[in-house]
């Protein structure tokens, strides 16, 4: 059971997703669909909500110049989360990892700190970028460092692999961090919605 803080605490955190979602999005319709979006990906790559949204968010923001739809930037996420998933990284770190690549996005390359997170707590999504891009992955550093991993190559790259990484994500098994992070991320979702419906969240706050 939920004590009244905890249900708080996650009506507060599904509030916090809610907000930064409408920062990308135009109106309700964009906003529901945005929302279902990243809590599937979230479902079904074994992903904590949080950080699926974070780089949906990253992707979001840049979607004008890198000529992006909303089932674009979803697939993208999908894509950057199953790599991060077949890595086999510790909810911990795939969750420090993905936020790494979201800064990356919101920068506009991949390079320093960002990617030595994601070569070494996610290095299936490491493989993913440089397979799509060409090189290897021991040549990542090297054009890296010359400033040529741009958001818009890894959207190119990223679209590049997707069935593969497809393929290969459909060969994993759930690991029991996994699945708690998937009902951290359904009782987010149900305390939040129910919150919002029925004006819980005042309710308990007050």
């Amino acid at each position: 059971l939920l004590t009244v803080g905890s249900a708080i605490s996650k009506m507060d955190t599904y509030t916090g997703l809610q907000n930064r979602l409408k920062l990308v999005t135009n109106n309700q319709v964009e906003l529901n669909k945005a929302t279902e979006d990243t809590f599937r990906i979230a479902q079904k790559t074994y992903s904590a909500w949080d950080s699926v949204l974070q780089v949906y968010q990253r992707f979001s923001d840049n979607a004008k110049t890198l000529n992006l739809t909303m089932d674009d930037t979803a697939r993208l996420t999908e894509t950057v989360s199953k790599a991060v998933a077949i890595s086999g990284a510790s909810a911990e770190a795939a969750d420090a990892a993905l936020v790494q690549f979201g800064q990356a996005l919101a920068s506009g390359t991949l390079r320093g700190e960002e990617l030595n997170s994601v070569m070494e707590q996610t290095p299936a999504l490491a493989k993913a970028i440089a397979k799509g891009m060409g090189i290897t992955v021991g040549e990542l550093r090297s054009v890296a460092a010359e400033g040529k991993i741009t958001s818009q190559e890894i959207v190119k790259a990223l679209k590049n692999v997707q069935d593969e990484v497809d393929a290969l994500f459909a060969k994993t098994d759930i690991t029991i961090g996994q699945s708690l992070t998937l009902l951290n991320n359904e009782i987010t979702k149900f305390v939040g919605e129910a919150g919002k419906g029925s004006g819980a969240a005042q309710v308990l706050a007050g």
